[in-house]
């Protein structure tokens, strides 16, 4: 006949507290990522993560009791693993939602608040800044139907855009450069055209 393991009821205790706080703690995060809380849940994460130490030091002898230890700590590694991704993602504002978010308010202003005549006209950076972005929705549209895949950071082909402008503009001695958005190989490419 098997033996019939003798269960720690604090220890089990214990591990209801944490689980129950695991939960809360999902919910929390879900609600910082959707924009509905606007302060990540540190301290909740870091007092759980004290609470695992503190359960993990408690001997326990219930096979079971040790499984599921391990599981509801398995399952707290991953989601801290999620979550420091989303946080990687928010910091570089590559997250979808808040790109989502972004966008959509964006929509809303312009509806909302009519173009206003520009006091003062544009500035050159400010021109140059606004066709580096036009070249760089057009090739971000023309991946998206060719199926290339991967996030771009404008930022990034800003800068490559503004060198292959001085180099070409050093090398053809020209006035101007102007981007054209090809496909090449089922893929997206972007080309420089010296203007004289």
């Amino acid at each position: 006949m098997a033996k019939v393991e003798k269960l720690d009821r604090t220890y089990e205790g214990r591990l209801d507290e944490f689980e129950k706080r695991l939960f809360v703690l999902k919910i929390d995060y879900d609600k910082y990522f959707n924009g509905l809380e606007r302060v990540e849940p540190v301290k909740e994460r870091d007092d759980l993560r004290r609470l695992l130490k503190e359960i993990e030091q408690i001997p326990v002898k219930a096979t079971r009791q040790l499984h599921r230890m391990r599981s509801m700590k398995a399952r707290f590694s991953s989601m801290e693993l999620f979550w420091t991704r989303n946080l990687l993602q928010i910091e570089r504002g590559t997250h979808p939602k808040q790109q989502f978010r972004a966008k959509v308010h964006e929509a809303a202003r312009a509806v909302a608040a009519p173009e206003v005549k520009r006091e003062r006209p544009p500035t050159p950076q400010e021109r140059e800044d606004g066709r580096y972005r036009a070249v760089f929705e057009e090739y971000v549209a023309t991946r998206e139907r060719c199926g290339q895949t991967g996030e771009l950071n404008y930022d990034a082909i800003r800068d490559v855009l503004a060198k292959q402008v001085r180099t070409i503009k050093s090398r053809y001695d020209c006035n101007d450069v102007h981007f054209r958005v090809t496909v090449e190989d089922g893929k997206a490419k972007v080309k420089a055209v010296p203007q004289r």
